[in-house]
This record gives structure tokens, sequence and C-alpha cells, in this order.
């Protein structure tokens, strides 16, 4: 299997994973190094290599696990429950983040501060595989019914703490395990 990048084999790992199930593996077909021995084992070989990438996935700790299957794996019906779990993270980490601050919002804010955090997070899942972005701030503010007044004052801050949150911590822990392991597999 090529792997271009991380986020790619992440989500192509998991989809062979969707279509392999059932597939018999023969240890047989495989050379010292993990490598086929034979041309039409390619699939077989695939399926060896998505379970790499998917091992690594598997073993990261939360939220981490969550955030690359939901930032990265497919949107199907058998993903969903595990990709809804990074949400509920989201959530319980935005709760967290209201009683570390010293200001009082009121809950409709703390609700729309919850929406703007979700977009910001969807948006950056669109930006980082389309290079677009799926809610610019501006749709954001209108999606979330704030005054545009209000944006910069309760707003903005945690709109760039999270899409930095996703950027540096998620990305970088999350993929850089799966990156070493595409570095093995170009080794051999």
């Amino acid at each position: 299997m090529k792997f271009l990048s991380a986020r790619q084999a992440i989500h192509d790992a998991y989809a062979t994973n969707l279509t392999g199930k059932g597939l018999d593996f023969n240890p047989v077909s495989f050379g010292a190094k993990g490598r086929c021995r034979q041309s039409n084992d390619n699939r077989i070989c695939h399926t060896v290599e998505a379970g790499m990438v998917i091992a690594v996935v598997e073993s990261l700790d939360e939220p981490f696990q969550s955030w690359a299957k939901w930032a990265y794996a497919p949107r199907t019906q058998e993903y969903l429950p595990e990709q809804a779990r990074f949400f509920q993270w989201l959530d319980q980490d935005v709760t967290e983040q209201f009683a570390c601050i010293d200001r009082d919002y009121r809950e409709a804010t703390k609700q729309r501060i919850r929406d703007v955090v979700a977009y910001t997070v969807m948006d950056y899942r669109s930006f980082i595989v389309s290079e677009r972005h799926l809610y610019p701030t501006s749709l954001i503010i209108k999606h979330c019914k704030i005054q545009r007044q209000n944006w910069q004052r309760d707003f903005e801050s945690w709109h760039r703490y999270y899409w930095g949150l996703c950027d540096g911590s998620f990305d970088r822990t999350a993929l850089m395990p799966v990156g070493s392991v595409l570095e093995r597999l170009k080794g051999e």
C-alpha cells in the first residue's frame, strides 16, 4: 500500500480494515521482513500494513486515539460510536476549562462557546483534509447567533485555543507514531 502521509495512512488503514474483514491471513506468503513474496498477495500485504497502522492508533492514549479516528478514519456507521468519543471528551474539556477561568459566563454564552468549539474542530478537520475552511469565522458567528461585537471578547480566544490544540497537541501526538510506522514500512 502506498501511504503518502500519516493522515492518509490512518484513513486507508481503517478503510482496508472495513473491506478486509474475514480475510484469511497466510503467514507463508510473507518473507522474513514481512514483505510479500508473490505479487498476487498484495491484498494480504495491504491488510498487514493497515493492521500495523491501526495497532499504533489503538495504542494511543485518549483523547488522541479518539482524535485520530474522528479526524482521519472513514465516516462509516461502524466507526461512528468510536468517533463520538472525541466529542464527548471535547465537551468534558470545555467544562473543565470553564472551571479553570475566573470569569462567569451565562448559560446561553456557555452553550455558544461549546458550539464555537465544535465548529472550530470540524473546520480544522475540513481544513487539513481539503485545505479549505468549512466553517470560517464569519459562518461560525452566523450559525451560533453571536453578535459580531461580542466575538472578540467572548469567543475568539476559545476558537484560537482549540484550533491550536488540534493543530499542535492532537495532530503531533497522533501522527508522529504513525509516521514512525510509515518510515519503518518504507525501509523494508
